[in-house]
């Protein structure tokens, strides 16, 4: 999280920066591989975003796939 603050106000303004998945998508794959146990397969980008802390509508819980490099799973079963 980053706090900047501007000259003339008293109140700071709270940025995040957010780095971004995507989906797993291989032309070798089926639709159905997609997901694993109901829960989209992702990739880690490597693009980022900064953005204003109030404009977060939601987090997401994101786990690591275990001996695979630079996969991940969505958790749909948490909130």
């Amino acid at each position: 999280m980053l706090e900047c603050f501007v000259k003339d106000s008293k109140e700071p303004i709270n940025l995040i920066l957010l780095r971004w998945y995507d989906e797993v998508q291989d032309e070798d794959e089926d639709e159905e591989e997609k997901e694993m146990y109901d829960c989209p397969r992702l990739w880690l980008t490597d693009q980022y975003t900064c953005v204003y802390l109030d404009s977060v509508d939601m987090s997401v819980h994101i786990i690591a796939r275990n001996n695979c490099e630079n996969e991940y799973f969505v958790n749909k079963y948490i909130f």
